[in-house]
């Protein structure tokens, strides 16, 4: 057989048996709201509107059973509300997001509809010139929803969940302008383990209403994360064929050596290395976006791109294109600090 048939023969045979890992880096991302120079005070406001099957704040779930909780305090929603909001205008502090911030908790009434229109900009107008404020957030509804487990066998300890919804909205009174209407889904969970999975026999779960009370404080800590430059814990994929070269390229990987990673992957990044080049393209993608080398990366996620099309491998492309478009949000981002 020709040497280079079967070269090719085992590359392929090989490619089928590909292992995909993932890899944990921190990226600083800019924040993702375009706020207006002008807006240097802010006023946050709670629109108090509730969706007409939002009407569990007082019950809870007790292993799949639905129960109404015995002692709640009427202004729970208040509570949790005011714990939010001051949360988000905490952290505008913390990272000098604003000079000054104004929080009217309880300005409207209850209200309820099957849709939730945007503020009129008259009541805008008003709450920002009244407070002397460039900008308005409104936390336009809030929901939130808890839940306990027994002990099972998969699962040895007691656990309890919140689950928290809430629907944000930024005015600008100046241009007139609903500058996003974002809705965020929290989940926060407890159980006897801590984050490396090591059982704590003396932890104690919190009770009910001191879980939303931290449930509501991150659901205002992480809105708030889209208003500042941050970093961010995020992964990443890359292929790991049964070849001597991408095992130790792994090895490499896994000491952050990814120089090293890199000159193994090039060795297979080329035409004929057919289906293999997909691999090593794509990887070579990765290691110089570790290396802060993003255009270099988006030169590989194309080349690995191209292949893929000649290949017409469709999965490949599938992974690659979502790459291609992380990127490309990161060479975005990386312009908009350098602009800070």
């Amino acid at each position: 057989m020709n040497r280079l048939i079967f070269l090719g023969f085992i590359l392929l045979l090989f490619s089928s048996c590909t292992v995909y890992k993932e890899y944990s880096i921190d990226i600083y991302k800019p924040g993702e709201i375009a706020i207006p120079p002008e807006a240097q005070n802010i006023a946050i406001v709670y629109r108090n509107f509730k969706y007409p099957g939002d009407t569990l704040q007082h019950y809870y779930k007790d292993d799949h059973r639905l129960r109404k909780a015995p002692k709640d305090p009427q202004n729970l929603d208040s509570i949790l509300v005011s714990t939010c909001m001051k949360e988000l205008a905490k952290n505008f502090k913390t990272q000098n997001t604003f000079n000054n911030i104004h929080i009217f908790p309880q300005l409207f009434e209850p209200h309820s509809a099957k849709k939730l229109p945007a503020l009129n900009y008259d009541v805008v107008n008003t709450l920002t010139t009244s407070s002397q404020t460039d900008l308005l957030i409104s936390l336009e509804t809030f929901s939130y929803f808890y839940s306990e487990y027994s002990s099972t066998e998969e699962m040895p300890t007691k656990s309890n969940e919140v689950i928290t919804a809430a629907v944000w909205g930024v005015y600008n009174p100046y241009s007139q302008k609903l500058l996003e209407r974002k809705t965020m889904i929290d989940t926060i969970f407890w159980n006897g383990y801590d984050n490396q999975g090591n059982y704590r026999r003396n932890s104690k779960l919190p009770p009910r209403i001191t879980a939303l009370k931290i449930a509501s404080q991150m659901a205002g800590e992480n809105y708030s994360k889209r208003f500042f430059a941050s970093w961010q814990t995020v992964n990443r994929s890359y292929s790991v064929p049964p070849l001597p070269d991408f095992s130790a390229a792994d090895e490499y990987v896994q000491k952050g050596e990814w120089d090293n990673a890199i000159l193994l992957w090039k060795r297979y990044a080329a035409d004929d290395n057919g289906r293999m080049a997909i691999n090593a393209r794509y990887n070579l993608a990765l290691g110089y976006e570790m290396k802060d080398d993003i255009d270099t990366a988006f030169k590989w996620i194309v080349a690995a791109q191209q292949i893929a099309t000649d290949y017409r491998s469709k999965e490949d492309l599938k992974m690659i294109l979502q790459y291609r478009n992380i990127l490309t949000k990161r060479q975005t981002d990386i312009a908009r600090l350098k602009q800070l």
